[in-house]
């Protein structure tokens, strides 16, 4: 007679349910207080479509530019020695320790002097939407770095070498063999880049400002907001925001969950 298989209890019990319970309650709280904020009369006008419009196209330039950068740069650590490897990690990992105030300052004040003084003169950085690029790829290449690197650490480098004894080359290895293999990874880094920098404020503001039309995003269109008393307004681009970040990981749990 088959024995029937009990499954194990929750580690933690009733306090870790209740623990989960509460903060599960909370989250729901701020969203419904969120949508009974946003249903009231706006106090001023909103131009969503303006904001958006800066906003989704600032974060997808910098995720592309923080994918071209940082992907190679994750392959490298991922297939390079310890020697001198903290020092490059810690030196990329320091944008996303930092404020991304501070981050903003340090952009602004390199463009006072060269090569930055080259770039603003060439391209324009301060409160123009360059800059807006300039401040969300800052904040999100270490991010890429980091999902991408521990992405390729998790291809087998036993089928690169037996794709290389098969007399493949190197470009085809990488292409045929190690981003396939990878691409889950790498889609995830592009993904959590992309809603990082869609709801980026600090360094954006601090470099780029908040010019209507021109470098105003969603994020900084919603502290306007707040500062000028316009409430419902704010509401309603921080439940934008709040939708974008759910697609989000909803797309990522897909890409992450969907079989190579």
């Amino acid at each position: 007679m088959r024995r029937a298989i009990v499954p194990a209890g929750v580690v933690g019990g009733r306090p870790a349910a209740t623990t989960a319970a509460l903060l599960v309650a909370y989250l729901l709280l701020l969203l419904v207080g969120l949508g009974r904020l946003a249903a009231t009369p706006a106090e001023g006008s909103l131009h969503l479509a303006s904001l958006l419009a800066v906003s989704l196209a600032g974060a997808a330039c910098a995720t592309l530019l923080a994918l071209a950068v940082g992907v190679p740069a994750a392959l490298w650590l991922a297939r390079t020695p310890r020697v001198g490897r903290r020092v490059i990690t810690t030196l990329l990992d320091l944008p996303t320790l930092l404020s991304p105030v501070a981050v903003g300052t340090a952009i602004v004040l390199s463009l006072r002097a060269p090569p930055g003084s080259w770039l603003e003169g060439g391209v324009g950085l301060l409160f123009a939407f360059p800059g807006v690029v300039a401040a969300q790829f800052t904040v999100v290449v270490a991010l890429v770095v980091r999902t991408a690197e521990a992405a390729f650490a998790g291809v087998d480098p036993r089928l690169e070498r037996l794709a290389e004894l098969h007399g493949a080359s190197r470009a085809r290895i990488l292409w045929r063999v190690t981003l396939p293999l990878a691409r889950p990874g790498l889609l995830a880094a592009a993904v959590l880049a992309f809603a990082r920098a869609l709801g980026e404020f600090g360094a954006t503001v601090t470099v780029a400002g908040t010019l209507p039309g021109r470098t105003e995003t969603v994020a900084t269109g919603l502290y306007i907001a707040l500062e000028s008393g316009q409430l419902a307004v704010a509401a309603r681009l921080a439940l934008v925001l709040v939708a974008a970040a759910m697609a989000v990981l909803l797309l990522l749990r897909w890409v992450v969950g969907r079989p190579t």
